[in-house]
């Protein structure tokens, strides 16, 4: 009988004992993140995603709480693309892109309402895509053209 209780105990603590916390509790038990958000400037969000060793390999430039049908910012004044240069070269500053490419218009479709088009730059070491529409910047994503980031 004792042996029981003893056993449920355990289990009971064991258990509660790893209960998500902090970001230090979900570290030690599942390692170190692959991605990570965090507030740019008031309602805008910049996530992090990153590879195996622990380099950034895509960063995304978006609205802290998007609409999730259409993905509009939220107000009309909280991004411009005046605003999500400024992040992208606060981010990746021309310096560290390597050598410019070319930029392409990319047509393409998002529904319901067919309100988006994207613009791609292409560097050496990266490569930034600017999803807008009529209303302005929907989110930007830059992506490492690293070895690792490609897997």
């Amino acid at each position: 009988m004792w042996y029981r209780l003893s056993a449920v105990l355990l289990a009971l603590t064991l258990q509660t004992s790893f209960v998500s916390k902090s970001s230090e509790t979900l570290r030690q038990r599942y390692g170190n993140p692959i991605s990570e958000t965090y507030m740019a400037r008031p309602g805008i969000v910049v996530t992090a995603s990153y590879g195996p060793s622990g380099q950034t390999c895509e960063l995304v430039i978006s609205p802290k709480e998007p609409d999730l049908i259409v993905r509009k910012w939220p107000g009309s004044d909280e991004l411009n693309a005046d605003l999500e240069l400024e992040l992208e070269d606060e981010l990746v500053p021309a310096s560290e892109r390597g050598k410019h490419k070319i930029d392409t218009f990319l047509d393409i479709v998002c529904l319901p309402e067919n309100d988006c088009f994207g613009v791609e730059s292409d560097w050496e070491d990266l490569s930034i895509y600017r999803n807008s529409g009529h209303k302005g910047p929907h989110y930007s994503k830059i992506e490492w053209k690293r070895r690792e980031c490609q897997q």
